[in-house]
């Protein structure tokens, strides 16, 4: 059996926004796609940064000391993406090995890696991917 490669798993393409896109934007994106991570791209396709969704729970931090919901909301509008995201982002490659991505998942406690090729954004592997592989290895074995 050949080795199970990221590319065989990563979601593709991966969900981006530009570095001045609002949180508001952002967080509708999130809950529209049903996904908790967010890729902040330059036009060209190259990673900024990433936006998880603790990352947005972190910027709401006013609302629970007690800027009611609109006001907070109203104040998503002018939050900008780049602000907010997290840019120090651990990548990985589409060749890269799958165990290899798993262990960096789980030795950092990430939800996702993006994947990355000659400096671009091609794709993001999730803990969900894994989920996914392991119902239809699971499946196909009849365990």
């Amino acid at each position: 059996m050949s080795q199970l490669l990221v590319r065989d798993l990563m979601t593709q393409p991966a969900v981006t926004v530009g570095p001045t896109s609002p949180l508001r934007d952002v967080i509708q994106l999130m809950e529209t796609e049903h996904i908790r991570h967010v890729a902040v791209v330059e036009g060209s396709g190259h990673l900024l940064g990433l936006i998880s969704h603790r990352d947005v729970l972190r910027s709401q931090e006013g609302s629970l000391s007690g800027a009611l919901s609109g006001e907070q909301a109203h104040m998503n509008r002018w939050i900008e993406a780049r602000w907010v995201m997290t840019k120090e982002v651990r990548t990985v490659y589409p060749d890269t090995p799958a165990l290899e991505a798993a262990q960096t998942l789980r030795s950092h406690n990430y939800g996702c890696v993006p994947v990355v090729e000659h400096g671009e954004l091609v794709g993001m592997l999730t803990e969900s991917d894994f989920v996914e592989y392991a119902i239809q290895v699971l499946s196909d074995t009849g365990a």
